[in-house]
Formats: C-alpha cells, sequence, structure tokens
C-alpha cells in the first residue's frame, strides 16, 4: 500500500487543478496555491487545502510551513518569474521534490540552476505521446524513459490472436512487462501465455528495438 504523502501545488490552472484532484483522490494530503480567489474557491471542496497567496513574496511558503511537505508540484502558467521565485523557494525549505512547469527550453535551464528536482513540459510531451499514437494505430499508450529507452502499451490486433508473447517478441530484443485481460493485470507474464482478443500488452525495450516489432505486427 502507498503511503499517505503531503503535496504542495503552485499554480491551480487546468494543468495543476487536475494534479491537485488526481492527488486528493489517490489518498494524499494536498495544499493549493493560487492567487487568484476564484480558482481556489473552485478547487476548496475538491482537495485537503486550497488557499489564496502569492508565492513570488518570499514569505509565503513559510508562512505556509511549505518546508515539512513531502513533495511540490510548481504548475505555474504564463508568470516565469513567479514559477522560478517558487522553485527557488522551496529548494531552499529543502524540499526532496521540486517538480516544475517550464514554458520554454530557456526556462527549463534556468529552472534546473534553481533546484528544480524535475522539469514539466506537459504540452512537448503530450504532443510526442499523440504523434507515436496517431504513427502507431495499434499503440495505447507510450512512455520515453529517457535515453530512447521506451514502455509501450500495445492494443491486440487481429494478427496476434492466438500466438503466444513469446512468438510476438522472439525477434526482437524487448521484455514483456504486463500482461492486461479485462480487468486482470499480470506483471512479468509468461512467454507461453496465448494473447486472446482485447488483450493488451505492455512492452519495455529501446525504441529501435521497438519500431523494429511494430513493422512485424
Amino acid at each position: 500500500m502507498i503511503e499517505k504523502q503531503q503535496f504542495i501545488v503552485i499554480g491551480l490552472g487546468i494543468f495543476g487543478a487536475t494534479i491537485a484532484r488526481e492527488l486528493t483522490q489517490l489518498g494524499h494530503e494536498v495544499l493549493g496555491i493560487d492567487a487568484d480567489e476564484q480558482r481556489v474557491n473552485r478547487l476548496a471542496d475538491e482537495i485537503t487545502h486550497a488557499v489564496i497567496a502569492d508565492v513570488t513574496d518570499e514569505n509565503t511558503l513559510i508562512e505556509l510551513n511549505a518546508g515539512s511537505y513531502d513533495a511540490a508540484v510548481v504548475a505555474i502558467g504564463r508568470n516565469v518569474e513567479a514559477a522560478m521565485l517558487a522553485t527557488l523557494k522551496l529548494h531552499e525549505l529543502g524540499l526532496p521534490k521540486v517538480w516544475t512547469k517550464a514554458l520554454t527550453n530557456q526556462h527549463h535551464r534556468v529552472l534546473e540552476r534553481l533546484g528544480a528536482t524535475r522539469i514539466i513540459a506537459p504540452e512537448y510531451e503530450m504532443g510526442v505521446r499523440i504523434s507515436q499514437e496517431l504513427n502507431y494505430p495499434m499503440v495505447h499508450d507510450y512512455l520515453n524513459l529517457g535515453k530512447d529507452y521506451v514502455v509501450v502499451e500495445f492494443h491486440t490486433t487481429d494478427d496476434l490472436i492466438g500466438k503466444t508473447i513469446g512468438e510476438v517478441i522472439k525477434n526482437v530484443d524487448v521484455a514483456a512487462l504486463i500482461f492486461k485481460r479485462n480487468q486482470e493485470v499480470h506483471a512479468h507474464p509468461d512467454d507461453a501465455w496465448k494473447i486472446r482478443s482485447g488483450d493488451r500488452l505492455v512492452l519495455g525495450g529501446w525504441l529501435d528495438e521497438l519500431r523494429k516489432l511494430v513493422k512485424e505486427l
């Protein structure tokens, strides 16, 4: 069971509000912060705490005891200065994880220097995922883990029905990570399992190997 954690989400636009809601629904304690009263009011009943505050004031995060939280997401939209100041202050307060949304490549580089442990580029990341799914119709989901190692979830195609997992991946250097059938999820499935209509297969491997497999499907 995942241990309950405390998160701060700064910036409650669509992106930040979605993160705050999901973390709350997963059972975590969430403090949402935004300078816009309407945004805070819209989310007040859906997350643990929602406050109106200006994070460009260096005392704000101290007064909210931000240093005691497990992680923070800086999801501020167009106010680059506010995002940078919040990232810097959270880093100075000792948060082990500070994830910050970046708007440009230059912004990305600055945020790294200010102490962000992960830079989020949601539009770019979603664009990559959508392009992969459009290019490969059998791909249901796609995750790039860096340095061309990817995890891909495949829909079952008619050509795969009746084949074993081992037969599907025998000519490529990829690993079968998860096998999904109806509501069942099996980790590290046996190569002898036969594929049925509606099954999904999650594979991990180098991008070149997965591209080779897609060409064979």
